[in-house]
């Protein structure tokens, strides 16, 4: 690759996988007519909750609300969605005792959590957002997705047991190619999991394990304002290779 290209910026990059026939995938999981085998991304800038005042944007005196906007960025950074769901119940209760709503709502916050569960595919995370959201009185529409996640967790599960019982193949494994055109180093996120530092101007295959569609990629650069993605890749192909412009 010529070094011309590099800029910087370090990242981070989530993904999704791939299902193969007969896993008992659902329809809306199958693969895209206009699944690309590679694919670019450009840095885009993002408001960040640091930067939000959310004491003053409340009128509330509470010294965790002069904290909270810079732990939803750790969480967010480190795709943690039960602490994101946390920290959407304490935003619902300054809202609840000031009457008002900041730039960044709880249900805003409590949305992103569960979005993020559903993409690592954790039962435990996947209940502890079904408990979370009802306590936020989140929409129907959200809970019913929880509990339909949960119970996809749960027979995904069964169905890997009975394969290893029956002494079945394991499908895959994929792999993503990941060329880092910035001058930072680059940490790849594989479906809400750290899987792999790439360094300025290099290359690195990252493995996709997991065989459910679709594949959501994202990335953050050296500060949690600079993001590339998402993008969805849907399993089309075995080798995917992603530009980070």
């Amino acid at each position: 690759m010529s070094p011309q290209r590099w800029l910087v910026l370090p990242i981070v990059l989530v993904f999704v996988a791939c299902v193969s026939p007969g896993s008992g995938q659902d329809k809306k999981d199958e693969p895209k007519k206009d699944d690309k085998q590679s694919v670019d991304s450009k840095a885009e800038k993002r408001a960040t909750a640091g930067n939000i005042d959310f004491r003053k944007e409340y009128g509330l005196p509470f010294n965790s609300l002069g904290t909270i906007g810079s732990r939803i960025d750790t969480a967010r950074r480190a795709h943690d969605p039960v602490s994101l769901a946390h920290m959407a119940s304490e935003l619902a209760t300054a809202e609840k005792i000031s009457g008002k709503k900041a730039t960044l709502t709880s249900t805003t916050l409590a949305k992103e959590a569960a979005e993020l569960a559903k993409l690592r595919r954790q039962q435990s995370e996947l209940e502890a957002m079904l408990h979370l959201s009802s306590q936020l009185a989140q929409e129907e529409t959200t809970i019913a997705s929880l509990k339909e996640s949960i119970a996809s967790a749960k027979q995904q599960a069964k169905d890997e047991t009975a394969a290893v019982q029956r002494n079945e193949e394991p499908t895959g494994p994929r792999k993503l190619l990941i060329n880092n055109y910035t001058t930072q180093y680059a940490d790849i996120w594989v479906n809400g999991y750290l899987k792999i530092q790439v360094p300025p101007g290099e290359s690195r295959y990252c493995t996709i394990e997991h065989k459910w569609n679709p594949t959501v990629l994202k990335a953050y650069g050296t500060g949690d304002d600079t993001t590339w993605g998402p993008r969805t890749i849907w399993g089309t192909f075995k080798t995917y290779t992603w530009n980070l412009n």
